[in-house]
């Protein structure tokens, strides 16, 4: 799990093979967009929460190929099917965004 906002890690290549550059350049790019479409949405949605997002959905939205963004996003966060992102504080969102100042509720016994 990370935690927002959102870091892609860039890969590099300093080598002189124009074919491997231009392949790790589209890399690059496609985690450039990836990063940017992930601070997007969660800049929409509220403090103390957790969010899963999967490769395919990541792919379909930004129209990317499906298994690039699925290498970038398991380099990210070594999920095997997408991504999962913590906004603010993990306790609270654990516990559903209660304010720690809150009482806790009792749980029923089954």
């Amino acid at each position: 799990m990370i935690s927002y906002p959102v870091f892609v890690a860039r890969k590099s290549y300093r080598g002189s093979d124009p074919k491997r550059r231009a392949k790790v350049a589209n890399i690059n790019r496609i985690a450039a967009r990836i990063e940017d479409y992930l601070n997007q949405d969660l800049s929409a949605k509220p403090d103390d929460s957790i969010h899963v997002y999967s490769s395919y959905s990541i792919a379909h939205d930004i129209r990317e190929d499906s298994e690039i963004v699925h290498d970038v996003i398991f380099a990210t966060d070594c999920g095997s099917n997408g991504i999962t992102i913590v906004k603010g504080d993990y306790e609270r969102a654990m516990r559903g965004g209660r304010l720690p100042s809150q009482p806790a509720t009792e749980k029923s016994e089954i």
